[in-house]
C-alpha cells in the first residue's frame, strides 16, 4: 500500500512537471523568431521532463530533482554569465538534459568557451544527440570552444581557470566529504574575480532535516552547516523562481572576498 501511495505521488508530480513548462503568454516580447524558439524550447522540455523523472525513479540520491530547471530559473542561473562585458570561459558541472545549457547557447558568442560536465551516461547522450548540435553550440563543438566532458567534475585537473561556473548538482543528496571536494575543484578552477551559480529548492535542506532520521539526520546536518557557512561568506546575490517544480533560488557566490567588500562598498 505505501509503494503504491508513493508511485501515485510521483505520478502527480511527473503530470506537474510536464505542465510546467507551457508557453506563457507574453513572456517574449518580440520577433516571430524569438517566439518560435520559446515554442521549440518548450516542445523539448515535455520530452526532457519525462526522461528526467525516469532518470530521478532509477537513481533519485544521484539525480536529486524530478524535473529539469524550467526556463525561469535557467535564465536566473545565467544571469551574471548574461551580463558579461567580454569573451568568457564556463563551466556548466551536472548539466542533466540540457535546459541551463540551452539559456547560455542564447547568450553565447564566437569567442565565448563552454565546458560541459555530466556524469550521467544517458543525460550525456542526449547532450550530445539533442543539445550540443543546436545552432549557436554546434559551431562551438566543431571549432573545439565547445566541450563535452564525461566525468565527475572532481577530476578536473590543468584546465584554464573559469570566469563562470554553473552547477545543478543535487549537493544535499551528497556525503559533506564530495560536497567539499567539490567546492574545493570549483574553488581551484574559478579566477579570482569569477562567479559560481548554483540553484537549490526552496526549504528543502529544511524539510530534508525535519524528515531525516539517524545517520541520514547527521549528513543532511552536516551538509547544510557547511552550505550556509559558504552562503554567508560568499553569496552577493539570489534570485528565487518560484516558476519551477519545485520553487527554487538560484545563488551567486564570489570566493574572492576582497572582492565582494569592493563590490558591497559601491
Amino acid at each position: 500500500m505505501k509503494v503504491a501511495a508513493e508511485w501515485a505521488i510521483l505520478r502527480r508530480y511527473a503530470i506537474m512537471a510536464v505542465y510546467e513548462y507551457r508557453p506563457v503568454q507574453g513572456e517574449c516580447s518580440s520577433g516571430r523568431g524569438e517566439r518560435s524558439l520559446l515554442i521549440s524550447e518548450t516542445n523539448v522540455s515535455l520530452t526532457q521532463s519525462l526522461r528526467f523523472f525516469k532518470r530521478y525513479l532509477n537513481d533519485p540520491r544521484t539525480v536529486g530533482a524530478i524535473a529539469p530547471s524550467s526556463p525561469g530559473l535557467s535564465r536566473a542561473l545565467c544571469g551574471p554569465f548574461r551580463a558579461r562585458r567580454g569573451p568568457a570561459r564556463v563551466l556548466e558541472v551536472g548539466a542533466g538534459t540540457g535546459s541551463v545549457t540551452m539559456q547560455i547557447a542564447r547568450y553565447f558568442g564566437p569567442k565565448d568557451k563552454l565546458d560541459v560536465c555530466e556524469v550521467n551516461p544517458v543525460f550525456g547522450e542526449i547532450l550530445e544527440r539533442e543539445v550540443l548540435t543546436r545552432p549557436g553550440l554546434r559551431e562551438g563543438v566543431t571549432d573545439g570552444r565547445v566541450r563535452l566532458l564525461k566525468q565527475p567534475v572532481q577530476e578536473l585537473t590543468e584546465v584554464e581557470p573559469y570566469d563562470y561556473i554553473l552547477s545543478g548538482l543535487p549537493f544535499t543528496s551528497f556525503e559533506l566529504q564530495d560536497v567539499e571536494a567539490i567546492f574545493d575543484v570549483i574553488r581551484r578552477c574559478l579566477k579570482p574575480d569569477g562567479v559560481f551559480s548554483y540553484f537549490e529548492y526552496v526549504a528543502l535542506r529544511r524539510a530534508s532535516l525535519a524528515l531525516a532520521v539517524g545517520k541520514k539526520r547527521r549528513r543532511v546536518r552536516s551538509v547544510s552547516s557547511y552550505m550556509n557557512e559558504t552562503i554567508r561568506n560568499h553569496q552577493f546575490e539570489r534570485r528565487t523562481v518560484l516558476r519551477n517544480l519545485p520553487p527554487a533560488h538560484a545563488r551567486h557566490l564570489r570566493f574572492d572576498r576582497t572582492l565582494q567588500v569592493a563590490a558591497a562598498a559601491v
